[in-house]
């Protein structure tokens, strides 16, 4: 998978990049708990807060008891969702952060930045979601 387009960002330390067929970056920091970008081209009509929604519709067809936390605007051009899932015995933790990222003949690139992991996990590693997701912009 590759972005609609070209990024930068600084990986906080203590995560290892990993290859990944479903994203276009990975990285690991433990064996439950990881940050992917993905990203797609949407009509510049769509707001993020839909494309929101259809990331938790993709993630209720693989994982049980998907519920949205929250949901909410940020800045100009952005959208956070945190969600919760099981899988197996585990209950999992989800913060996407959308971004908009350019735009063209009536589409707009979309970047998602996504932090996976555990309840236990979440409160140690939001501070580095937030670095990386800080760090990532356009690469012009």
């Amino acid at each position: 998978m590759t972005l609609p387009v070209p990024v930068h960002f600084g990986l906080p330390g203590g995560w290892e990049p990993v290859p990944s067929r479903d994203a276009a970056f990975a990285a690991v920091r433990s064996p439950t708990a990881g940050i992917m970008l993905t990203g797609g081209m949407w009509p510049i009509a769509t707001p993020l807060r839909e494309v929101a929604a259809e990331s938790a519709r993709d993630l209720r067809e693989t994982a049980d008891e998907v519920t949205v936390l929250s949901g909410d605007e940020i800045g100009d051009g952005g959208f956070v969702q945190e969600l919760r899932f099981t899988a197996g015995d585990e209950t999992f933790v989800r913060s996407e952060v959308h971004l908009a990222m350019g735009e063209g003949a009536g589409q707009r690139a979309v970047v998602r930045a996504v932090l996976t992991c555990t309840r236990g996990e979440f409160d140690a590693l939001a501070g580095d979601f937030r670095e990386f997701v800080g760090s990532l912009g356009p690469d012009v």
